[in-house]
């Protein structure tokens, strides 16, 4: 699906670049009814249609990259918007909802696979909101109207092509409450401005690539640990546990550990490096057999 998606995606942003009100269609999805029953004409330009299938594709799609359901007000917000704009360049916007139509396809064909949306979403959003950056159309009304209403972007860097949401920040404290949690502890997350600061000095802890990169990928890094933990026994959690609180009582932080343990579950194994204080950690942890080959399944 990743693949699949970033292809896709990359097709409709090439559409968009014609026309801005295209920018409408670029969480847009086009399913042809397949019921007997055709969908309501909203209306009609050049002999080319509307349909309230093709609006609430949209807004499936829209409630996918937002993580959150619509309100009926929000949906009769982008009607409105939908039918406005379908009279510019529409023949490239109706083949920008069959493009788009394939996302939805693979959105639902993955529906019981968090991993996979998990990427999808990440994808996604940072290709759309980078697009519309770059031509200066963030704030052009659209179906992304709604989505940064449920899940604002905080942090954009084109250089990296990092977007970072409150979805995102969401994700990676979740993942830093996870391991306080396993230790038996707390954590205190920044808010959401307070990541956002520090995302953008250009010189802290959060400047290096890397770090950045974390951040814009923390719902799948997320997702990919909760699974590698899920598949891991009982007796290698808790020497996996043992490890944490050996390093907590070090000095080390949670959130530090907690950005490890993802690195571990997603394959992001290391040797030690006395340059950087949590790769020990990550050597250790190799130590447990059984528990490194399930977080890196």
């Amino acid at each position: 699906m990743f693949n699949r998606i970033r292809a896709t995606t990359f097709a409709i942003l090439l559409l968009t670049t014609a026309s801005a009100a295209i920018t409408n269609n670029m969480a847009v999805a086009q399913t042809q009814s397949s019921t007997k029953i055709a969908s309501t004409v909203l209306v009609t330009v050049n002999g080319q249609q509307l349909t309230q299938d093709m609006v609430n594709s949209a807004i499936e799609v829209g409630e996918f990259l937002a993580g959150h359901k619509f309100s009926q007000a929000d949906k009769s917000w982008f009607r409105d918007v939908a039918i406005k704009e379908f009279g510019e360049n529409t023949t490239e916007q109706i083949q920008g909802y069959r493009n788009v139509g394939q996302i939805l396809s693979e959105i639902r064909k993955n529906s019981q696979n968090p991993l996979n949306l998990a990427y999808g979403r990440e994808t996604l959003m940072t290709n759309i909101y980078l697009n519309l950056l770059a031509k200066n159309k963030v704030n052009r009304p659209s179906i992304m109207t709604i989505v940064y209403k449920y899940s604002p972007v905080i942090f954009a860097d084109p250089e990296y092509k990092v977007v970072v949401t409150k979805r995102t920040v969401d994700s990676m404290n979740a993942s830093s409450e996870f391991v306080a949690q396993l230790a038996g502890t707390s954590v205190r997350n920044p808010t959401y401005e307070g990541w956002a600061r520090g995302l953008q000095r250009t010189r802290s802890g959060f400047s290096s690539p890397n770090v950045r990169r974390n951040f814009a990928t923390a719902e799948s890094r997320w997702v990919r640990l909760q699974q590698a933990w899920s598949n891991t026994p009982p007796q290698e959690r808790q020497k996996a546990i043992a490890f944490i609180n050996k390093y907590l009582q070090r000095g080390h932080e949670i959130h530090n550990i907690a950005r490890e343990l993802e690195s571990i579950a997603n394959g992001e194994n290391r040797t030690a490096n006395s340059s950087d204080p949590m790769s020990q950690f990550n050597s250790d942890m190799q130590k447990i057999d059984y528990f490194r080959r399930m977080m890196a399944y």
